[in-house]
């Protein structure tokens, strides 16, 4: 059952931001203490021993002289809870913009695209198409052609790049889909040639898709030899009319203009010459290596890239700030677990003498140090389920209502109006480890301490 949208969008933000950054917070950490209880009586006693997880479990937030230890170790773990539940937002936050890049780019550009190696045309070959769809894997295949030229409409000039594609095309990429006015065609009733511009394009040259009179006229510079000698000679254009704007992204959107396979190749005098091959595969997680084998198939002549070699920068500057953030909550994480450090020390120098009388009862040295390292994984894993709980709340709430609008988003982002969110459960499963292995670290000191204890020495304090 799902709470009506309006509820949520009639909460005041003061309100909305104390239920959401302190009291569910409290709460989660008071149901992760009590579930940590019943896992203590009823699931590690197997693993730790019956013993050593009752101990624990009386040492966890136990009464004691000085409310201070429980203060602290209240502190350790409200620390880790918020430190965790920002850590799992931001990098959810970081997933849901590298998905929404991901989206937008395979939108417009193929799974897998083959071009030349040296040089921006190749020969169109029957025999090159069937070693490529030969490979297992593809599924579908269209040439494409492209290049720079100017485009001027009436007294606006702006210079676009120009990709043509056979109407097929859409059985690969349906570019259809991103146009959201007017249509996706290459010619009039008529049969006079159209074109499909970037909204961006065409709001520069003041494109008019009623305008069936006066087309627009793109321009290429033809013959290189020739345009030397004589750039307006050699000149070559096309008049067009607008079908229809896309709107994809900025990149696209300011550069981009689609038109007819042929008219655009022979616009560019490429004859039988192509500038890529664009492919669509059945797995879009197999791409390395159906990429890889047409890259075997075809040799070093062509390169082979996938859609995330065409932009590997940009994802790689994505996952890097990922790894940059991550590491950096991290450190905040093991300033929280320095509070662990503290309160354990603490709850030592209270128990010396129920330390003293274990050891004087026969427990071992070993018995010890398990009891105050199991102590250490409870005070994180109590702060780590509160926080990772809390984040996957707020997380969900987020993802279903949208809690944080995105400003600027309907220029920049293609109208997203809500920051995007996207958890993962490797996100979840790599804090948990984080977590746990801070925790650790943080009880070995204190827990050497403990077993180290004095029996006659602590029994005479």
């Amino acid at each position: 059952m799902f709470l009506p949208l309006n509820i949520i969008a009639d909460i005041p933000q003061v309100v909305l931001i104390i239920l959401l950054g302190i009291v569910l917070p409290l709460a989660m950490i008071l149901g992760a203490f009590y579930l940590i209880k019943l896992f203590l009586r009823y699931g590690l006693s197997p693993v730790t021993g019956r013993a050593t997880a009752f101990i624990a479990n009386r040492y966890l937030f136990s009464r004691t002289h000085r409310n201070a230890i429980n203060i602290i170790t209240f502190v350790a773990v409200l620390g880790i809870t918020y430190v965790t539940a920002a850590l799992i937002t931001v990098l959810a936050i970081f997933n849901g913009f590298q998905d929404l890049v991901e989206n937008m780019y395979t939108a417009f550009d193929p799974d897998v695209r083959v071009v030349a190696s040296r040089g921006k045309t190749f020969e169109d070959d029957a025999e090159l198409r069937q070693r490529i769809l030969s490979v297992d894997g593809v599924e579908f295949m269209s040439p494409t052609v492209q290049d720079k030229a100017m485009l001027t409409y009436f007294d606006k000039q702006y210079m676009v790049e120009v990709k043509g594609v056979k109407m097929d095309y859409l059985e690969l990429n349906p570019l259809d889909s991103l146009v959201y006015e007017g249509d996706f065609g290459f010619k009039t009733e008529g049969g006079y040639p159209m074109a499909v511009l970037g909204g961006t394009v065409a709001y520069y040259i003041n494109a008019r898709i009623s305008d069936r009179i006066t087309p627009m006229e793109l321009w290429a510079a033809g013959d290189v030899k020739k345009a030397l000698s004589n750039p307006l000679e050699a000149a070559k254009s096309r008049k067009l009319f607008t079908a229809g704007y896309f709107k994809v992204q900025m990149e696209y959107d300011t550069r981009y203009i689609l038109a007819d396979f042929e008219m655009v190749r022979e616009l560019f005098s490429m004859e039988n010459k192509i500038s890529s091959y664009d492919i669509r595969i059945g797995d879009f997680g197999e791409a390395d290596r159906v990429k890889q084998d047409i890259q075997r198939a075809l040799g070093p002549e062509y390169k082979v890239e996938t859609w995330y070699d065409m932009h590997e920068t940009l994802f790689s500057v994505m996952k890097n700030e990922k790894l940059v953030a991550y590491l950096i909550l991290t450190l905040m994480l093991i300033i929280a677990a320095v509070n662990v450090v503290g309160s354990l020390s603490m709850i030592i120098v209270e128990k010396t003498r129920d330390i003293a009388i274990l050891k004087s009862m026969g427990a071992s040295k070993r018995m010890v140090r398990r009891i105050f390292l199991l102590e250490s994984l409870l005070v994180g894993g109590i702060g780590g389920i509160a926080g990772m709980a809390s984040a996957w709340v707020i997380g969900y709430l987020h993802e279903t209502y949208g809690l944080v609008p995105m400003a600027g988003g309907e220029t920049f982002t293609s109208g997203i109006e809500f920051f995007p969110h996207e958890m993962w459960a490797s996100d979840f499963a790599i804090i948990f480890c984080t977590i746990f292995l801070l925790s650790l670290i943080a009880g070995l000191y204190p827990s050497k301490k403990a077993a180290d204890t004095k029996i006659v020495v602590s029994l005479r304090k």
